[in-house]
């Protein structure tokens, strides 16, 4: 959603992060008077403070997430007939 059309925007280009190669902060509106310096500084601040780890994917192999698959339907198959058969 954009909310007006007069944002200052800080963009920086060394982010000097693995991953991102740019980031673009969006000034708060009572904070758009401070000079350019001190703006530059907290956006450095900002991102120096931020660590991104990417998470690990817990995937499990595809025969092992088939034979999942497989004993769920049998377990599900079990229960319906055991219901059926009474």
């Amino acid at each position: 959603m954009l909310k007006g059309v007069n944002k200052k925007v800080v963009e920086v280009v060394e982010t000097e992060n693995d991953y991102f190669e740019k980031a673009i902060l969006f000034i708060k509106a009572e904070k758009q008077e401070r000079d350019e310096g001190t703006i530059r500084q907290r956006a450095m601040e900002y991102l120096k403070g931020i660590r991104y780890t990417p998470r690990r994917s817990v995937a499990l192999p595809k025969l092992a997430l088939s034979a999942l698959r497989f004993a769920t339907a049998m377990a599900l198959g079990a229960v319906a007939a055991g219901m059926f058969l009474r």
